[in-house]
């Protein structure tokens, strides 16, 4: 498939490799397919390590980052003596949400995915007196207000007793729809803590809103026919849902299936990608083209969380189950790479005398 030059892919910065000894360091936990890691490149960190247990988030994290040193196995194992993780100045970690989203069984801590937070705590006080500088986690929105706002609190009180300045406004909500140029409906949690061996305060300085974002024509591919799998048969239960949808709705609007009803945004915008799109048909973003009723693209989909066209790629192998999942899983790259221009000014302008 042809890339859409209707997108200027120079808009989106490209991944920039840096083995600089004298950059500044990050390293990443639950990394997933690399947007934090892309990120924070893209900033001219040098990414140290990582880890990631999914054997096929592993294999696109790879295939993409293959200067970074992945360590794929469960958080529950990782040791910082026995897998010789070097200290760094920038630590990240987008931790499971399942136990905290509105979407899921909300159990939080009762959940074994939401006991790894604790594991996070666990390898800050293995680094000890090396422990990172700067810390920046991320969550889903509900995470604040989740057991009426118990969880919130606990996460808080860990991340303090780590030794850690971090307050309630040291975390905020931001979405990829006002906070960057990309329309997509994301809201997310986003927590930066500051170590208090390297800081005398926190006063990190989260991004303003932006006041132009580009419309729903530069993210889709439609100079040219999608791949024959991405359309609906108008006979087929799905396709009829949709069909009939359209009639009555916008012909250009954004659809998803939930269900057995189907949305409509109304909006110049997309709706939050999810990792379980691709499943069965339900909650990838169904548009109409001249070809027919079809579900977004996976590239299209890396283009609504700001994944280069010409830098990133998913393995050859690797099933569009798969890369929607992972797709629906990541961070949106130039949100996060505000964050991580942030955290560069911090370590340049406010670390402690002798740590520069």
């Amino acid at each position: 498939m042809l890339i859409d030059s209707s997108l200027d892919v120079a808009e989106i910065p490209p991944i920039i490799e840096t083995r600089d000894t004298t950059a500044p360091t990050v390293a990443s936990l639950f990394a997933g397919i690399g947007g934090f890691c892309s990120a924070f490149k893209n900033e001219g960190f040098r990414v140290v390590w990582a880890n990631e247990l999914d054997q096929f988030a592993a294999r696109t994290y790879r295939h993409n980052h293959s200067d970074v040193k992945l360590i794929e196995k469960s958080i529950t194992s990782l040791s910082v003596v026995k897998d010789h993780l070097e200290p760094v100045d920038v630590l990240t970690a987008g931790f499971p949400c399942q136990p905290f989203s509105v979407a899921g069984a909300k159990k939080g801590f009762n959940d074994p995915r939401g006991k790894l937070f604790f594991e996070i705590i666990r390898l800050l006080k293995e680094f000890g007196q090396d422990r990172p500088k700067i810390l920046l986690f991320e969550n889903v929105r509900n995470l604040l207000s989740h057991d009426k706002g118990q969880v919130f609190t606990r996460i808080s009180d860990e991340i303090q007793s780590a030794g850690y300045w971090f307050m309630p406004w040291n975390s905020t909500v931001l979405n990829t729809r006002t906070h960057t140029d990309i329309p997509q409906n994301r809201e997310r949690l986003f927590m930066v803590a500051f170590s208090w061996d390297a800081f005398d305060f926190n006063d990190f300085q989260f991004p303003e809103p932006v006041p132009i974002q580009k419309s729903r024509a530069d993210i889709l591919m439609t100079n040219e026919k999608a791949e024959a799998d991405l359309y609906f048969d108008e006979e087929s239960q799905y396709g009829r849902l949709f069909a009939e949808s359209m009639a009555t709705g916008k012909s250009d609007s954004v659809y998803l299936l939930r269900r057995h009803y189907v949305r409509e945004n109304k909006s110049d915008s997309f709706f939050t990608l999810t990792a379980n799109m691709g499943e069965g048909g339900h909650n990838v973003p169904v548009v109409k083209d001249p070809w027919g009723i079809r579900q977004l693209s996976p590239r299209e989909c890396l283009r609504l969380q700001g994944f280069s066209d010409t830098r990133f790629t998913f393995p050859a192998e690797l099933s569009k189950t798969q890369k929607y999942k992972q797709i629906g899983n990541a961070v949106t790259v130039p949100l996060v790479q505000k964050l991580a221009k942030e955290c560069l000014r911090q370590l340049k302008e406010n670390l402690k005398k002798g740590l520069k």
